[in-house]
């Protein structure tokens, strides 16, 4: 048995510092969440909810849907393109099943961890999963940012301020990506700094998993046509945001529909660090500074983000009935 797998599956033993991980992030999450409740009228609220447009709600579940469909392709693709050949249904129960993972592990990478374990338990080199799917995260997060850098430039020609601030965070996170694949000392760099790092053997592990990426450096188109698909996916997901919102009733025209595509970007930055579960609270918090800012009131504002987040969950439940029906499948795969 592999150090990787045998890490996944000792990790429920320890649950002392997971509890406690877990303990800080309910109390943050539910901190947060109890100071917005102050700052929105229940008033309001309730007229939102009772004046929702349920097609166009049912509009934002289906186009959410979709995305992680595209998302599960895309990642059945990189697996395929690194040498693991599974088929599709299989895949895509994985993918599911750590999407409803996702919304109640920590840092919405929770549901990785639970593909990678599945993915594992199948034969698979640990390390070589684990580069895939760090990868379907990277080409993620590079084509939202370069799809809100897009949409940011439009924005600064009407107000450089403090669209300039947005445009410098979406460059910054994408600079990492472009410089690793196309300037060869960063790699290198890499490398030696993570030689460095020996408690755990965090060096040699990380080594493993930087020798499954450097053969993706060799397949640039195939990366160029994922960056593209990975954008119509984070569209996919913007625009979800976009009908939860004019469910509610808020007016959307261009400018507006242009501030979405910058902010959205920015609240799942911001939601990366795990400091809370799955980000709420945060979510929701700097949804009311954005959208405020735009015109859009703090209730309507926390309203669309929190029901986006029921959205989400709702979507995910498709994994939960994968999961469920696990002692179902053959002994040979329990994904």
């Amino acid at each position: 048995m592999s150090d990787a797998v045998r890490d996944i599956e000792a990790a429920p033993t320890r649950r002392t510092p997971a509890a406690l991980r877990w303990g800080v992030k309910i109390v943050v999450s539910v901190a947060l969440m109890a100071f917005l409740a102050r700052k929105i009228s229940f008033d309001e609220l309730q007229a939102l909810l009772r004046g929702m447009d349920r097609v166009l709600l049912f509009s934002a579940v289906a186009v959410f849907l979709v995305s992680n469909i595209a998302g599960w392709l895309q990642w059945h693709v990189l697996l395929r393109a690194s040498g693991v050949t599974l088929p599709r249904s299989l895949t895509f129960r994985v993918y599911f099943v750590g999407l409803f993972f996702n919304n109640f592990l920590p840092a919405n990478i929770g549901g990785d961890v639970v593909k990678v374990y599945d993915v594992t338990k199948m034969g698979t080199d640990p390390y070589q999963v684990i580069a895939v799917t760090l990868l379907d995260r990277l080409l993620g997060v590079f084509s939202l940012c370069l799809m809100a850098a897009i949409a940011d430039g439009f924005m600064i020609a009407k107000s450089p301020a403090p669209y300039l601030l947005y445009l410098g965070v979406f460059v910054a996170c994408m600079l990492p990506a472009l410089a690793f694949y196309f300037h060869r000392p960063l790699g290198s760099a890499l490398r030696r700094g993570l030689e460095k790092i020996r408690p755990f053997a965090l060096h040699r592990r990380a080594s493993l998993i930087l020798d499954h990426l450097s053969p993706f450096k060799w397949q640039q188109p195939l990366l160029a046509r994922l960056v593209v698909f990975s954008a119509f996916i984070q569209a996919l997901r913007v625009v979800t945001h976009v009908l939860v919102g004019m469910a509610l009733g808020i007016h959307v025209d261009a400018v507006v529909l242009l501030q979405f595509f910058v902010f959205i970007p920015l609240l799942s930055l911001a939601m990366i660090p795990p400091i809370t579960i799955n980000g709420l609270g945060i979510r929701e918090g700097l949804g009311i500074v954005l959208f405020t800012a735009a015109g859009i009131g703090s209730t309507d504002a926390f309203t669309m983000e929190f029901l986006t987040f029921i959205v989400s969950v709702a979507v995910s439940l498709i994994g939960l009935v994968f999961f469920l029906g696990r002692r179902s499948q053959r002994p040979g795969f329990r994904a």
